[in-house]
């Protein structure tokens, strides 16, 4: 009867589910007569019995009704699943492991008549009392079995309906869809209201969107909810939009579509949460590579793709079968590590006498340092690194790089002197490797409890001894048979390397006098040598002759040089024995001078202009008898005054000034002497040493006469034509001469001058600058932190010093280029010294037109004039000089003419820059190059150029080209390069820059890659090309550019200018992300001090980037490289006064900064001059008597500015 009454309850509902349908959704009339093709609710009901599937007891069977939901009027039988065939395959498919009756009751039936069949169905149990408890416990247990299989049912019930919600599409998708939230369904075309019908499945849109072209899509979710940030946007503000649309774009977006709270409640991979987790060393980590999943064969057309890696979840193996597997499961830190040491066993085993892997098997244990904090495992894993490179320089005794790394690794464990003991024994068995030497004398500086000057100057002088017996055996041994030797060549450049670091150490540390002379003596000594025969002692005395001669020296008003002061010499000799035969009176007409002893030394005076020479002099030589005249009256003021301070003349008692404003008035004027005082002294009796020099006055006069006793073990000689123009032109750089790039950026003479700078000037100013953009608005840049102007500008004298510099050392290399040019600006410099206005260069017109009479077919001397010229504005002048001289090359020999192609590129550059205001221009210079490509007899024409000659000078740039990479052999030229561009500005102005570039990127091609990044012609050239591009910027993809810009860099990483362009380039594209990952791998890779200079210059503006550029600050310190830059700890003392404004941390930096630079004058005096409100009297009167200790050069007492406190008060 209950199944009867259940039936009617079954068909009595499907009729009025019929009905709430066909109300809610009208159908046609048919529909509705097709009963048996309309679906049903649950068809299988008509056989299975509710008590069947439902079991209860008799009253329960007539109380029950149909569940509420069924009898909802607004469900919809369209809305169910489709029929199932049987409720018991239905029951399988949808829980397949359990009873069909009972989850059917579990889903419909509540708890209460759950337990109350289960009551129904127990059998009655006895009246015992233990049968009582047995039955209890019996039903408790069962009970709690059937709670823990329900719960676990309805887990996997709730899990399957997430997985089939999750998989509405092909992929899964992080975030989805709630199922309260709308559905997006794929089949849908058009997205409207249900009340608004289109009578359209399609409509015409007559404004684009851009939106859909870069999401394919038109679904607003779809769309990133973000804006892309302009890198210098964040002026505005910390969103990057100015004010007025500042708003906060990632908020809902009030469709109804959110995220899942469960992914919102766990978080991202990015999160917190995650992080910490994934630091972690129980967490397994995957490991992919691009061999993943097996060889797969590439296509032609998508090699692009190679390094891409597919993240296939559905094949990745549930269990790692084998050891290649593992990766793919994913494996701890700790069984990581045991892998990897593992294979670096194995491999050291079969490869013993691979050094690259000694290296990275040592390497691999900084991996275990960085990953903990740990002192014990710390100290562990640099004692398993040591013992790693100990067993390599065993089996590479002679490796350069394993001794280096061993060295550095043992600073974390040895102490100081068992550490300079290594180092001394490293010394001792390399001592003919410059590395090595250079590394020793970085570690002897930065050891401030053992340094000092004179310790550190010995050291330089052993040195550079060791290294000249080094040169003189490779000379004796035949191996020096021409100038290009490759051994010979760099045993003299880093000779002249380790020089040149003596010079600048003695300048830095406050020595510029015996800096200056030991320049005075290597150029004198190696490039004015006379040309005799004779043996290295004899050499020294007849130079010894010349340097106590008081002759004037290079630099100085007058000098001739050493070799033409002796021919001057001998002639004077000789003109006085003429005058002895004939009867002459010797005493009348002989004039003195001779080195042999046969006379005095001429005494050379200085000009009228040489005032800072002579005042010094006058200082030094003084009024000797009225020294002796001096009374007790004077010594007696100087007691009164030192009385009325307070202080004694009693040497054993300290002195203590305890105002902060007489230690920085002591700092200035200490500063003022050193830009004054830079010349060295020289009496005008050359005998004049000790003897007759007392008291306070002479001794300091005495330490600014540079002896020979002082530059006698730094003298040796060069005989390469590249190590004596090293030497003179890294001198010239030494004294900032306007060089240019004087030498390639991976050498090591130009990597040291960059690492030892001690401020920005310059040229380097000027590319750090045109790094940013004009818009940023910056208030501070690099230039206010450290900016310094060049040496001859702020040194009294120093422009008329670099002037005749150059002029005697071009006389030696006439025909370098960069000599010519920097002689021509030094020249201007020397006159603006004098008091010429600025813009006048009619000093450099004058020189150039005196030495065109002399050197008549120099085409580099033309061109220059030339171009003084024009930037007179005299262009029709220019012009006529440059039409002269190309059209007289054929009356010019042949080896001449070769340097054609410089003066062609000169006149077209000046024809090219001056398109903008002349519509002529460009085809001039289109002419000048086809002149130069036809190989033509050139005359000055403006006119067109019919379409055959250009490819007749197409085909004649080609077979030249063709020339150059056979006759440089891969080594390209000077000639060469300005071949290559002349060929590729010609390809620029007729066919478009895809092909000027083609020409560029072939002729990078004609030098070998290993002496590639060697070639400074080759670094030119890729210069020229990149400001091809930046010039193109609108016609070449920005891509093309930054992809040149990064190959150019893994060739010359230090290249300032190449990293300049990087910047710009990535600036004007908004990608301060990828700025940031480009410092950091470059950092990495090859740190330099410019590196981190321009990283910090690109987050200096912006708001909020303090903890970034502390950071960058600890890396640059941290880094064995850049640890002891003097540039970059001055650049962190003043950003933490002048814009972090944090006086305590400033201290703590100075207080580092000294400890790491001992010999850095210019760092210790930033502590008076900046620090002065922060350090107490006590401590700066410290300072300077450690500085004293550490033989620092002071040249003002502190007494001389409490008497002239003293004489002030008295006068008033």
């Amino acid at each position: 009867m209950a199944a009867d009454d259940e039936n009617t309850k079954t068909t009595g509902l499907s009729a009025s589910s019929a009905a709430g349908s066909a109300a809610l959704f009208p159908v046609a009339s048919s529909t509705l007569q097709a009963e048996s093709a309309a679906p049903q609710i649950f068809p299988s009901f008509s056989s299975v019995t509710i008590s069947s599937v439902f079991p209860a007891t008799n009253g329960e069977s007539q109380q029950r009704q149909a569940p509420q939901w069924l009898s909802n009027t607004s469900f919809s039988e369209s809305l169910l699943p489709p029929p199932l065939p049987d409720l018991s395959s239905a029951a399988q498919a949808l829980f397949p492991a359990a009873d069909v009756a009972e989850k059917d009751f579990k889903k419909v039936g509540s708890h209460d008549e759950h337990e109350e069949a289960v009551r129904s169905s127990d059998v009655t149990l006895s009246t015992d009392e233990d049968a009582e408890r047995e039955l209890a416990e019996r039903r408790r247990r069962k009970k709690k079995k059937r709670r823990r299989k329900r719960e676990e049912e309805e887990r996997r019930f709730e899990k399957r309906r997430r997985k089939e919600k999750a998989d509405d599409a092909d992929t899964r998708k992080i975030g989805a869809l709630d199922s309260s939230s709308v559905q997006r369904k794929s089949a849908v075309s058009v997205w409207a209201d249900l009340n608004e019908s289109l009578p359209k499945e399609y409509y015409f849109d007559s404004r684009g969107d851009r939106d859909n072209l870069a999401f394919g899509s038109l679904y607003r979710m779809d769309v990133a909810r973000y804006r892309r940030e302009d890198i210098f946007s964040g002026l505005h503000g910390i969103t990057g939009l100015p004010p007025r649309r500042r708003k906060n774009l990632l908020d809902a977006e009030g469709d109804g579509i959110v995220q899942d709270e469960a992914i919102k409640n766990a978080g991202r991979y990015w999160s917190p949460k995650f992080s910490s987790l994934e630091r972690k060393r129980k967490m397994r980590h995957l490991s992919f590579s691009k061999d993943r999943g097996g060889s797969k064969s590439h296509q032609p057309g998508v090699s692009a793709l190679e390094d891409f890696i597919p993240l296939d979840i559905e094949e990745a193996p549930k269990k790692a079968s084998s050891e290649t597997e593992i990766r793919d499961v994913g494996e701890t830190w700790q069984e990581y590590v045991t892998r990897k040491t593992r294979e670096y066993n194995e491999q050291t085993r079969e490869r013993p006498h691979d050094e690259s892997l000694w290296i990275s098997f040592a390497n691999f244990q900084d991996e275990l340092i960085q990953t903990t904090d740990k002192k014990a495992v710390v100290q562990q894993a640099v004692e398993k690194k040591i013992a790693v490179l100990e067993k390599a320089l065993h089996l590479h005794a002679d490796s350069e790089d394993l001794l280096l790394l061993y060295l550095e690794t043992c600073q974390r464990r040895d102490t100081t002197g068992a550490l300079a003991s290594k180092w001394e024994d490293a010394v001792s068995r390399h001592s003919f490797s410059f590395r090595i030497w250079r590394e020793f004398l970085r570690f002897r500086c930065s050891q401030f409890s053992t340094f000092s000057v004179s310790s550190i100057r010995a050291l330089y002088i052993r040195g550079l001894q060791t290294l000249s017996v080094c040169r003189n055996r490779l000379h004796t041994k035949g191996e020096m048979e021409d100038d290009h030797d490759a051994g010979y060549v760099e045993a003299e450049q880093a000779l002249v390397s380790m020089f040149v670091d003596l010079c600048r150490f003695n300048w830095q540390a406050g020595h510029h006098e015996h800096a200056i002379g030991l320049l005075q003596a290597g150029i004198e000594y190696s490039l004015f040598a006379p040309p005799l025969q004779l043996t290295e002692s004899n050499k020294v005395r007849l130079f010894e002759a010349f340097w106590n001669s008081g002759a004037p020296r290079i630099g100085e008003d007058g000098a001739l040089g050493w070799v033409n002061w002796l021919e001057k010499e001998e002639e004077q000799v000789q003109r006085a024995r003429e005058l002895n035969l004939s009867g002459g009176h010797e005493s009348e007409e002989q004039e003195s001078g001779g080195w042999t002893g046969w006379s005095e030394p001429e005494k050379y005076e200085s000009t009228a202009d040489e005032n800072f020479v002579d005042e010094e002099i006058a200082d030094m030589e003084g009024d000797r008898e009225g020294d002796a005249d001096v009374t007790m009256e004077g010594e007696e003021d100087d007691a009164a005054l030192l009385e009325k301070l307070g202080l004694s003349l009693d040497p054993g008692k300290e002195v203590e000034v305890n105002d902060t404003n007489i230690w920085k008035r002591w700092s200035e004027r200490e500063a003022q002497r050193d830009r004054e005082q830079w010349l060295p002294l020289r009496s005008k009796h050359a005998n004049d040493t000790l003897e007759g020099l007392n008291g306070d006055d002479d001794s300091e006069e005495l330490e600014r006469i540079i002896h020979f006793e002082d530059i006698k073990e730094c003298l040796f000689t060069l005989h390469s034509k590249q190590g004596r123009s090293s030497l003179g032109i890294q001198i010239l750089d030494f004294c900032d001469g306007p060089l240019g790039e004087w030498g390639c950026s991976n050498s090591w003479s130009y990597r040291s001058a960059m690492e030892s700078l001690e401020g920005l000037k310059g040229s380097l100013l000027a590319i750090i600058g045109s790094s940013m953009r004009e818009d940023t608005g910056l208030k501070l840049t690099l230039a206010d932190l450290v900016g310094d102007s060049p040496w001859y500008e702020k040194s009294h004298g120093g422009a008329r010093f670099l002037r005749n510099a150059f002029n005697l050392v071009w006389t030696v290399f006439p025909h370098d280029r960069q000599l010519l040019r920097g002689l021509l600006q030094a020249e201007d410099l020397a006159s603006e010294e004098a008091g010429v206005p600025a813009g006048n260069i009619s000093a450099s017109r004058a020189l150039g037109k005196k030495l065109l009479k002399i050197h008549r077919q120099d085409l580099s001397l033309w061109g220059a004039y030339a171009c003084i010229e024009a930037a007179a504005g005299n262009i029709t002048a220019a012009r006529k000089v440059f039409d002269t001289t190309l059209a007289s090359l054929g009356a010019l020999p042949k080896d001449v003419q070769q340097d054609a192609p410089i003066l062609y590129l000169a006149y077209a550059e000046l024809e090219l820059a001056r398109t903008s205001c002349d519509a002529c221009a460009e085809q001039r210079a289109l002419h000048i190059l086809y002149c130069l490509g036809t190989g033509s007899e050139f005359s000055p024409s403006d006119e067109g150029i019919p379409a055959i000659q250009l490819l007749r000078a197409q085909r004649g740039f080609r077979e030249q080209l063709h020339r150059v990479s056979a006759n440089d052999r891969g080594n390209l030229s000077t000639r060469g390069a300005a071949l290559i561009t002349c060929a590729a500005l010609f390809e620029l102005l007729t066919t478009g820059w895809e092909a000027a570039a083609s020409v560029f990127e072939e002729g990078l091609a004609m030098t070998l890659p290993g002496k590639r990044q060697e070639s400074l012609e080759c670094e030119l050239l890729l210069l020229r090309y990149i400001k091809m591009l930046e010039n193109l910027r609108s016609a070449a993809k920005p891509a093309r550019l930054r992809s040149t810009i990064s190959r150019g860099l893994m060739d010359y990483p230090f290249n300032t200018k190449l990293t300049g362009a990087y910047i710009r380039s990535a600036s004007q594209s908004g990608m301060s992300h990828q700025l940031r990952r480009f410092f950091d791998d470059a950092s990495k890779r090859n740190p330099s001090t410019m590196l981190w200079l321009f990283a910090l210059s690109c987050e200096l503006w912006r708001p909020g980037a303090g903890p970034r550029i502390h950071s960058l600050f600890e890396r640059a310190l941290d880094t064995r490289e850049t640890r002891q830059s003097v540039l970059i700890w001055r650049c962190y003392l003043a950003y933490e006064l002048d814009v972090a404004s944090n006086p305590d941390a400033a201290r703590r930096v100075y207080f580092r900064a000294i400890h790491a630079c001992p010999w850095s004058k210019s760092l210790w005096t930033d502590g008076f001059l900046k620090l002065g409100s922060v350090l107490s009297a006590k401590e700066q009167s410290e300072f300077v008597d450690i500085m004293r200790e550490k033989e620092l050069r002071i040249r003002t007492d502190v007494y001389e500015i409490l008497l002239d406190d003293t004489e002030n008060e008295d006068m008033t």
